[in-house]
C-alpha cells in the first residue's frame, strides 16, 4: 500500500511517514497542493492525507479536485482548528475520515490496516468478479462472436430489456449472465426459471410465489421468481414455451411492475431487469396463435441473435482446445493434442447441438482416450460420416409426408443418434439436448426407442 502525505508542516509528515513505514508501508510527502497533486498524477497511491490548510488551496477544494480525478483513493482529513461542520463537510465530499492535530500516531496506524484490510477485501471481490466473468466468456475470434461480444458490453451497463435469440446449445445463458455481471445489477441476484423445464400447472407459483394454503400441499409461505428477483436480473429461459394463460399473466406484471402471492391480496413490487432467451422464432409462434404478440413486443427491447457454431468455424478450433484444458484440469488428466486430421473433422461437422454437444464430444473424448494424442479414432461414428443428422434426414425424407410428420421423423432420428453416441447415458443426452430427463423419458417412450438399444 503506498501512502501520501500533504501538509506545510514537515515535521507532521516526517512523523507519518515515520511511523507508517515502521509498519512495511511505502510513504512519500509533499508540503503544499501543487507538488502533491503531481505527484498523484505521477505515481499511484493508495491513500492521502491531505491537510486542510494548506497554502496554496483550501483543503476541502483540493478533497473536491482529488476525488474528482482520483475518486479510488482514500482520503484522510487532518487539521489543527477543526469543527464538526468541517468534519461532516470532508465526509460528505468523500474523506475516509477526519483527524484532528495534535494526531494520535497509533490511530493513524489503526486506520490505515483497517483500509488495508478493506483493499484486500475489494481486491478478492474483484478476482472472483473477474473469475466468474472468465466462466462465462465467450470464446472465439470470428466476426460473428466478435459483434456479439461488443453488443453485450454494449447494452450491459443499460436496463433495457433483452430477447436472446438462438438454438439449443448455443450459449444463451452464458449471454444473459454475462449482461448481469457485466451491468449496473452485477451484485444483485440473478433469478432464473426455465418456461419449457417446469410443468404449466406449477409455472405460476413458482413465478408469482404463494401464500400457507394457497392449494393442496402448500403448508408454508412460498417466495416466488418476480419477488426474488428484486433489484435484480429475472431471466425467462425458453419463453416461447410458456403457455397463453401464462403470458397474459407475464404481461400484467410487466406492464405494472405489481403482483400477488397465490392465494395472498397484498400487493408486491418488484424492479427488475428482464431478460428472455428461446430457440423458436416467435414471429412464427405469433403466427401460429402459440404467443402473445403484445407480449413479443414488451420484452424484445434489444434483440439478440447467438449464433450457430455450423456459422462461426473459425471459433471451433479455439473451443476445442477450451474444452480440452478445462476436462483436464478438472479430471486431473495429462495434456492431450488434437491432431490436423481430427481437427479437420471437428471443423467440417455441422454441429446440431452447437457449442455444448461440442463441449460433451470433447470431454467424452479426453476422458475416454487412452493417449495423450486424440486421433480420429477417438471421435465418435456420426462425426465420421460426413453428414449431420439433420442432412442425412432431408436426404431420406418422403415430401409426401406432413410437416408434422417429417418434424417427429427428425426428432425421433435425431434422439435416438444421440442417445447412441452416449451409450445410451440418459443423463448426458438430456443434457446434450438441453432437454429435462424425465421429458427425454417420456420422448423415449413414445418413439419406442428402446427396441433400438443393443
Amino acid at each position: 500500500m503506498k501512502i501520501l502525505i500533504i501538509d506545510d508542516e514537515k515535521n507532521i509528515c516526517s512523523a507519518i511517514k515515520g511511523i507508517l513505514e515502521d509498519e512495511g508501508y511505502e510513504c512519500n510527502y509533499s508540503l503544499n497542493y501543487s507538488d502533491g497533486f503531481h505527484k498523484l498524477q505521477e505515481n499511484r497511491f493508495d491513500v492521502l492525507f491531505l491537510d486542510i490548510w494548506l497554502p496554496d488551496i483550501d483543503g476541502i477544494e483540493g478533497l473536491k479536485e482529488i476525488k474528482r480525478h482520483f475518486p479510488e483513493i482514500e482520503v484522510i482529513m487532518i487539521s489543527g482548528h477543526g469543527t464538526i461542520e468541517t468534519a461532516v463537510d470532508t465526509i460528505r465530499y468523500g474523506a475516509y475520515d477526519f483527524l484532528e492535530k495534535p494526531l494520535s500516531l497509533e490511530r493513524i496506524v489503526m486506520l490505515i490496516k483497517h483500509l488495508d484490510d478493506k483493499a484486500s477485501l475489494m481486491q478478492d471481490l474483484r478476482s472472483t468478479k473477474y473469475k466468474n466473468v472468465k466462466k462465462y466468456d465467450l470464446i472465439g475470434v470470428s466476426q460473428q462472436i466478435t459483434r456479439l461480444k461488443e453488443r453485450i458490453e454494449k447494452i450491459a451497463s443499460m436496463n433495457s430489456w433483452v430477447l436472446i435469440t438462438g438454438e439449443n446449445g448455443t450459449g444463451k445463458e452464458h449471454v444473459a449472465r454475462l449482461i448481469h455481471m457485466l451491468g449496473k445489477r452485477a451484485d444483485k441476484p440473478f433469478v432464473e426459471i426455465n418456461c419449457s423445464a417446469v410443468p404449466t400447472e406449477l409455472i405460476e407459483s413458482e413465478l408469482f410465489g404463494s401464500e400457507k394454503g394457497a392449494y393442496t400441499g402448500s403448508v408454508k409461505r412460498k417466495i416466488g421468481k418476480f419477488e426474488l428477483a428484486n433489484n435484480g436480473v429475472l431471466f425467462l429461459d425458453e419463453i416461447g414455451d410458456m403457455g397463453l394463460m401464462m403470458q397474459a399473466k407475464l404481461l400484467r406484471v410487466l406492464e405494472t411492475g405489481e403482483f400477488s402471492r397465490l392465494g395472498g391480496n397484498d400487493i408486491i413490487k418488484s424492479d427488475f431487469r428482464l431478460i428472455s432467451a428461446t430457440n423458436k422464432d416467435l414471429q412464427l409462434e405469433i403466427a401460429s396463435n402459440r404467443f402473445r404478440s403484445d407480449l413479443f413486443y414488451r420484452i424484445n427491447v434489444i434483440p439478440i441473435e447467438v449464433p450457430p457454431l455450423r456459422k462461426r468455424k473459425d471459433d471451433i478450433p479455439l473451443l476445442v482446445n477450451h474444452f480440452i484444458q478445462e476436462t483436464i484440469s478438472i479430471n486431473g488428466l495429462q495434456d492431450k493434442q488434437v491432431t490436423k486430421e481430427l481437427m479437420n473433422i471437428f471443423i467440417n461437422y455441422e454441429w446440431p447441438g452447437n457449442v455444448r454437444q461440442l463441449k460433451n464430444i470433447v470431454e467424452r473424448m479426453v476422458v475416454l482416450s487412452e493417449d495423450n494424442i486424440l486421433d480420429v479414432k477417438d471421435a465418435p461414428n456420426m462425426m465420421l460420416s460426413g453428414i449431420s443428422e439433420m442432412e442425412q434426414h432431408v436426404v431420406d425424407t418422403n415430401y409426401s409426408t406432413s410437416l408434422k410428420e417429417a418434424r417427429d421423423e427428425f426428432e425421433k432420428t435425431f434422439i435416438l443418434k444421440v442417445l447412441q453416441s452416449t451409450n445410451w447415458n440418459v443423463t448426458q443426452t438430456a443434457r446434450m439436448l438441453d432437454m429435462e430427463r424425465t421429458y427425454l423419458y417420456r420422448k423415449i417412450k413414445a418413439y419406442d426407442l428402446e427396441k433400438y438399444k443393443k
